[in-house]
């Protein structure tokens, strides 16, 4: 299983957040942690998957889908 960081960049620019300063800021989270979720360097987990899910909409599904 893959991660798949498009379903959260398109879920954030949805809303306005077109930045990962502005998704940091959304999720309280690290600007560096953001960047690496969203280039596909790092993977979120735990409370972190959660807070996505909450924010944003996306599921670990949409993140972890099971064709990548």
């Amino acid at each position: 299983m893959r991660f798949d960081p498009k379903p959260l960049r398109s879920a954030a620019a949805s809303v306005g957040d077109n930045s990962s300063a502005a998704i940091a800021r959304k999720l309280n989270t690290p600007y560096a942690t953001v960047i690496r979720w969203t280039s596909g360097r790092s993977v979120p987990a735990g409370p972190a998957l959660a807070s996505i899910e909450r924010t944003y909409g996306v599921t670990a599904a949409a993140l972890f889908p099971a064709d990548a």
